[in-house]
C-alpha cells in the first residue's frame, strides 16, 4: 500500500489507479562485499605479520611481509568504504495509469502526468563475474521540468516495476507522438535518430520507409536494415535508448504502412 502522501498527490493530479510501487532500503549495508573483504583483509594481515616476524627472526628481512600487509590494507580499506559510505535517502516511487509519483524522505511528493515526462530509458546490463552473473536493472525517468527519477536494483521488485511503468508510459506516448506524426512533425529520440512519415534517420542521413527492410534489437544494439543490404544501415545503442518501446511501435507502424 502506498504512503498516504503519495496517494494524495496522485489523487490531486488525477493519475488514476496505482500500477506499482517500490521503495529502497537505505539502512541496508552491502554485507555481501563487506564480510568477504574483511575476512580477506584480516587473513592477509595475519599472514603478513607472520611472514615479517619469521623472516626477521631468521635473517632480518622483515619487509618480505609487506606485500601481504598491502593486500590487507587494501581489502580492509574497501570494507570500511562500503561500511561508512553515504547511503541514499529513503525513497518511494509509484506509477499509476496516468503518471508517476516520487517521494524522497519527508519531502513533498513530486507527481507527473505522462504528458509531463520527456523520456523513459532502461539501462539493463548483464554483469558477469568469476562465479556467476546477474542483471543490473536501471530505469531513468526524466520529467520535462528537469530532475531525474532513478529506480535500480536497490529497490526490491525492480524488474516488474520497470516493465509496468515502461509499458504504461509507452502506451500513452505512442498516441501523443502518432498525432504529431500525422500532423507532419518529426519525432526525435534523444538526438540519436528521428522519424516522420517520410522515413527514419538523423540530419542528412535518412532512409525512406520503402527502403527499410527490418529493425533488430540484439547484442545491446538497435540495427536498422536497408532492403538488399546484408549489413545494418544504422546501428544505435539499445541500452539507454530514450523511449525505446515508443520508437519500436511507431517504426513498425510506419514501415508496415508505407511498405504495404
Amino acid at each position: 500500500m502506498e504512503p498516504r502522501a503519495i496517494a494524495v498527490a496522485a489523487q490531486e493530479v488525477e493519475l488514476g489507479t496505482l500500477g506499482g510501487l517500490v521503495e529502497n532500503d537505505p539502512k541496508r549495508r552491502e554485507w555481501a562485499a563487506i564480510v568477504p573483504l574483511s575476512l580477506v583483509g584480516l587473513g592477509a594481515f595475519a599472514f603478513g605479520i607472520a611472514i615479517a616476524v619469521e623472516n626477521q627472526r631468521q635473517d632480518g628481512t622483515w619487509y618480505f611481509g609487506l606485500p601481504m600487509l598491502a593486500v590487507a590494507a587494501l581489502a580492509l580499506g574497501l570494507a570500511c568504504w562500503f561500511l561508512l559510505r553515504a547511503r541514499p535517502p529513503k525513497t518511494w516511487v509509484a506509477w499509476y495509469e496516468d503518471g508517476v509519483v516520487r517521494q524522497v524522505a519527508d519531502l513533498e511528493p513530486e507527481a507527473y502526468g505522462w504528458d509531463e515526462i520527456d523520456m523513459v530509458a532502461r539501462q539493463d546490463i548483464k554483469v558477469v563475474k568469476q562465479f556467476g552473473s546477474y542483471m543490473q536493472y536501471r530505469l531513468l525517468v526524466i520529467p520535462e521540468a528537469g530532475g531525474l527519477i532513478v529506480v535500480d536494483n536497490t529497490y526490491p521488485g525492480v524488474l516488474a516495476f520497470v516493465e509496468g511503468l515502461t509499458d504504461a508510459f509507452s502506451n500513452s506516448r505512442v498516441r501523443k507522438d502518432a498525432a504529431r506524426l500525422n500532423a507532419g512533425e518529426r519525432v526525435d529520440f534523444g538526438g540519436l535518430v528521428d522519424i516522420n512519415t517520410g522515413g527514419v534517420g538523423k540530419d542528412g542521413r535518412r532512409l525512406g520507409w520503402r527502403e527499410v527492410e527490418r529493425i533488430d534489437v540484439k547484442h545491446g544494439g538497435l540495427q536498422i536494415h536497408r532492403r538488399g543490404d546484408p549489413k545494418p544501415w544504422m546501428v544505435l545503442p539499445a541500452v539507454g535508448f530514450p523511449n525505446l518501446l515508443v520508437f519500436l511501435t511507431l517504426f513498425d507502424a510506419l514501415q508496415s504502412q508505407d511498405g504495404a
